[in-house]
């Protein structure tokens, strides 16, 4: 089962149109930290996550990633999706949840699973 996070708007605005992500919430950085820990991760996902989350995971490009981190590997690769929403209100690239379905959600914490044809 592939597990993984996601920063959105109440919108679904995963990146404004200024390239930057929306506002992340306190514990945002520790959940993907414990999520990303001993997990196999792209090259491209790679480049993208901070230092102190590179050294607990490793990258290639030679098998499938263990934890979808960028927006493709979430579309993807997904099994469970845990969305933190932001409180931001701004324009810009959206989230579709076309092949997911929300199970349950508390405050700004929404868990989504994939759909099954």
């Amino acid at each position: 089962m592939v597990v993984s996070t996601i920063n959105l708007t109440y919108d679904n605005v995963y990146v404004n149109k200024d390239g930057k992500l929306p506002t992340r919430s306190s514990f945002d950085k520790e959940l993907l930290t414990a999520l990303c820990k001993n997990q196999i991760v792209s090259t491209k996902a790679y480049n993208m996550l901070p230092g102190s989350i590179r050294r607990d995971v490793t990258s290639t490009h030679k098998v499938e990633p263990t934890i979808g981190i960028t927006i493709d590997e979430i579309d993807g690769l997904t099994d469970l999706l845990i969305v933190v929403r932001s409180i931001d209100d701004c324009k810009g690239k959206k989230f579709r949840f076309d092949r997911f379905r929300l199970i349950t959600k508390q405050g700004e914490i929404e868990l989504w699973i994939r759909q099954r044809n």
